[in-house]
């Protein structure tokens, strides 16, 4: 997967006309824009009809223009946790769903300012060789969001490039959206966030020490901390989960593992350009996961809510390592309970559920 990267810097650059001829040109393309979190069906519908278009309209390329960081960031610094999908996450999914070009820039505040004719003109057809542009049936490009495909459409025949808009994507009645999924994790309702994302609702984190109450009660678990703060975590309570441990901690065929896979999370630097995104092997488990307060050891709850997996089967030390927890299904609300003994025999239930919704009981 290739990456054009377009800093701040380089974006002022542009805009401004001093860039000249320098820079990645694309001799001609089909692009969709977007910020594309959560990269959900909706968002793989316009992806595969960049690739149709392409290769309909025998062009150069096929990419997808997106943000290093979601506009909201920069539109509203103080905003809470509320990305689907972290910048690693999406170039991750983006390299899956087998996109062979992204171009990624950085959402400034003098991009934020350009209206739709000049960011089109400038740096969708000028920059970038589109000649086709794929767009969901809410599309609006621009400062103001003017560029709709009404505007977009007449622009297209100024400027000699084709418009495809697609209708949305729903999943039982409802159009499916960032927005959509937003609320199905923050109810907790994993299997609707799952559905529309055509994939479970993922989580990539720090395993960090934890005070090893868990061993304890015979329920060891990997204290978990997201690698984003801005990752949206959902509704306090316990979940089903399947667990991706570094395959160099798991022997193959050992206790609990489920599968094999090879997946890579990208490792990018502090300006979010690709440094690697070599793939890596990974071991599959069935878990269960609490994400609460922890009233029953800590009264009135811990000040901010953890995140405790316990993976089935696993014994091996995941300490300073990066793990990847996909949210199946939610299976009750946190309790405060009245002893140890009330605690493991809820424990043992939940375990139980949690391997039913697996499949692996």
């Amino acid at each position: 997967m290739r990456m054009i990267r377009l800093s701040e810097k380089y974006v002022d650059e542009l805009i401004e006309g001093r860039i000249g001829h320098r820079g990645p040109h694309l001799p001609s393309s089909a692009l969709a824009v977007g910020s594309f979190d959560g990269l959900h069906r909706g968002h793989q519908e316009l992806l595969r009809g960049v690739m149709a278009a392409r290769d309909r309209l025998h062009l150069s390329a096929g990419a997808v223009f997106t943000f290093t960081r979601h506009p909201r960031q920069t539109l509203d610094p103080s905003t809470t946790p509320f990305l689907l999908t972290t910048w690693r996450e999406k170039l991750a999914v983006l390299k899956e769903l087998g996109c062979e070009t992204v171009i990624a820039a950085d959402f400034c505040p003098a991009l934020a300012k350009l209206d739709y004719r000049e960011f089109v003109g400038r740096f969708l057809v000028g920059y970038l060789g589109m000649k086709h542009l794929v767009a969901g049936h809410d599309v609006h490009l621009g400062a103001g969001r003017h560029g709709n495909a009404q505007t977009l459409g007449a622009l297209g025949a100024e400027l000699g490039f084709s418009l495809e808009v697609f209708p949305p994507v729903r999943e039982g009645g409802v159009v499916i959206s960032s927005s959509a999924i937003r609320d199905a994790v923050t109810a907790g309702d994993m299997k609707l966030a799952g559905a529309m994302l055509g994939r479970p609702y993922a989580l990539w984190g720090e395993v960090t020490p934890g005070d090893r109450r868990g061993r304890e009660l015979g329920y060891p678990t990997a204290n978990l901390v997201p690698l984003d703060a801005l990752k949206l975590l959902p509704k306090v309570g316990v979940y089903a989960v399947r667990v991706q441990v570094p395959g160099d901690v798991a022997p193959i065929g050992g206790p609990g593992q489920l599968a094999r896979v090879t997946e890579a999370l990208p490792e990018v630097d502090r300006n979010g350009d690709l440094l690697s995104a070599a793939p890596g092997d990974w071991a599959v488990y069935g878990g269960m996961l609490n994400f609460g307060f922890v009233p029953t050891f800590h009264g009135g709850g811990l000040p901010i809510p953890r995140i405790e997996a316990n993976i089935f089967g696993f014994e091996g030390d995941l300490r300073g390592r990066n793990i990847k927890v996909d949210w199946v299904e939610r299976l009750r609300g946190e309790t405060t309970f009245n002893g140890v003994d009330e605690l493991k025999a809820q424990l043992a239930r939940d375990g139980d559920q949690a391997r039913r919704v697996l499949g692996i009981a």
